[in-house]
């Protein structure tokens, strides 16, 4: 492993385009950069509805960032531009 980093608590993620896509249990999604020199972290949002914790894992088709939450779906354009 090149590198490791807890910033955004236990965590479910997916790999697509050059980047890291991270969901935690606790509601964060996050965005890095899949870098092997070092953990570069470009943003996150908190999902705050529903129930915690969230155990489901992010997907990433068509462009669109996909994350369940219980009985809920979100769907978010993160197509290169």
């Amino acid at each position: 492993m090149a590198w490791q980093n807890r910033s955004i608590d236990k965590r479910s993620a997916i790999y697509a385009d050059g980047r890291l896509y991270l969901y935690s249990e606790n509601g964060v999604v996050g965005l890095a950069g899949a870098n092997p020199s070092g953990y570069i972290e470009y943003g996150r949002f908190r999902i705050t509805a529903g129930q915690l914790p969230t155990w489901s894992h992010p997907i990433v088709t068509n462009g669109k960032l996909i994350i369940r939450d219980q009985g809920t779906v979100y769907a978010y354009d993160v197509k290169v531009k």
